[in-house]
């Protein structure tokens, strides 16, 4: 007989260096992973996606994959895919 595994609430590490963003998650019982097709998570630069969210549920022990721009100096958001809320462009 197996029983349920406890649901932990997944932390946000969206801006955080790599090697904060593992410890954080690993201290929350999940495994941090690196996406499809890369061997492992590079320890500098910054996360700019994680999956599944921040806040979000998992059970304890699944992994969390971390998308991290290799530049200390790129912006948080930098090679995010998808739509980014920009202002009006500029008319001049």
């Amino acid at each position: 007989m197996h029983g349920r595994r406890p649901v932990t609430e997944v932390p946000d590490v969206v801006g955080l260096a790599p090697d904060d963003a593992c410890e954080i998650v690993r201290r929350a019982g999940l495994l941090p992973v690196p996406p499809d097709g890369v061997d492992e998570l590079p320890m500098s630069g910054i996360v700019t996606t994680q999956r599944p969210v921040g806040a979000a549920g998992a059970v304890e022990g699944a992994e969390v994959v971390l998308w991290v721009h290799p530049g200390k100096e790129s912006p948080v958001g930098a090679g995010v895919t998808g739509p980014l809320e920009t202002g009006s462009p500029d008319p001049a």
